[in-house]
């Protein structure tokens, strides 16, 4: 089928702005874009009154986590958090966790989100039947032994110091060898660069008692970057997540190796841990901005999440410029291959469209997801 679609502004992927816009679809795939009306015969021809975007990413969630009741002021620390999460995780029923599933859903869509890429604590979101996202799930390991036969990749380690480091090696491994991206928090508090030091940190002190264990080995680096070279997770397949306590000569060492950067600025502030680097990394290919999920973020929206890092930069960088952080460069982060090649947009409706693009992503509430890769 043959589609032809006419919107009050398109934005191309690569940033360039159409007023009066045209898109020819075929066969669920985009064809072309246009300034003026193509010739052709339509078997579908669709009018938008508003803005239509390249898909929006978020490129880190937790979506079986969506029905945490979560406060940001219910918490004065990160550990405070922490042991919040480790106590109710384990309550939660498989009916809990669909149910929650399907919250993410209706949240990430009303945020014109397309595609996320999912931390699957329990194995439910790489099988739930998502009707309007496209939800790439990394199933994450926590403990002391990784088999990969056991785990289906992409995987997500989860952090420094509930992963241990053999099985943080083994990971880094097992992705090179199938070819897969893993994700890892990296660098979200101070403290796990004193845990890779070994020195005293709350981890050992506050969290391993908690939970009944201590600390599964002692391999003493000079910062997390040391760490992960020693593991052998340095490399082209790691997507480090947060990493805002990474020093500027740390971030410069991910960007070297080939490695992926997601920041998620608000659930940062709301865990008291500080705010990203940003300005820093800006312009590398491979960064992109992710909400994390609603156990430690009030929303789903990386729309939010642009909105945050632009007034926080006091406007010093453009929307026009943050905006691939949540389309084409949070899609390499995922290796989102088909992506700007399949029909599917995120959409900003609006009668009258008075303003350019960039503006209305400030001014925008409304979003919706349009998929045309259905009508073939």
């Amino acid at each position: 089928m043959r589609i032809l679609i006419n919107s009050s502004y398109v934005v191309k992927p690569d940033g360039q702005v159409v007023k009066d816009g045209w898109v020819v679809v075929e066969n669920g795939l985009i064809k072309g874009y246009y300034r003026n009306p193509p010739e052709g015969n339509f078997q579908r021809i669709e009018t938008l009154s508003g803005y239509l975007y390249p898909p929006f990413v978020n490129a880190h969630t937790h979506l079986e986590l969506s029905l945490l009741p979560f406060n940001p002021d219910s918490f004065p620390s990160f550990f405070d958090w922490l042991l919040w999460i480790i106590g109710r995780r384990g309550l939660f029923t498989e009916g809990e966790i669909l149910k929650a599933l399907e919250t993410a859903e209706i949240e990430l869509e009303s945020s014109g989100t397309v595609y996320a890429g999912d931390i699957s604590s329990f194995g439910l979101s790489p099988k739930f039947p998502f009707k309007k996202v496209r939800v790439k799930a990394f199933r994450e390991f926590i403990g002391k032994e990784f088999s990969p036969e056991e785990f289906t990749p992409p995987v997500s380690a989860h952090s420094v110091y509930s992963v241990s480091f053999e099985a943080l090696k083994s990971i880094a491994e097992d992705s090179l060898k199938r070819g897969y991206k893993f994700q890892i928090h990296l660098g979200e508090t101070y403290q796990e660069r004193l845990f890779v030091r070994c020195e005293r940190n709350l981890f050992e002190e506050v969290i391993y008692p908690f939970i009944g264990r201590k600390r599964y080995e002692r391999v003493c680096s000079e910062n997390l970057i040391d760490y992960l070279k020693k593991a052998g997770a340095l490399n082209e397949n790691l997507i480090a997540v947060h990493c805002v306590n990474l020093t500027e000569k740390e971030l410069n060492a991910l960007t070297e190796a080939g490695a992926s950067i997601v920041l998620c600025p608000r659930s940062n502030i709301h865990l008291k841990v500080g705010f990203p680097k940003v300005e820093i990394l800006l312009g590398y290919d491979k960064l992109a901005l992710a909400t994390d999920g609603l156990s430690s973020n009030v929303t789903l929206s990386v729309i939010d999440e642009l909105r945050t890092v632009y007034y926080a930069l006091e406007g010093r960088v453009s929307v026009r410029e943050l905006l691939p952080l949540i389309t084409t460069s949070a899609a390499e982060v995922l290796s989102l291959d088909s992506y700007g090649e399949e029909a599917v947009f995120s959409f900003l409706p609006s009668l009258s469209a008075e303003v350019d693009p960039f503006t209305a992503l400030l001014r925008g509430r409304e979003f919706k997801v349009l998929d045309y890769t259905y009508l073939l």
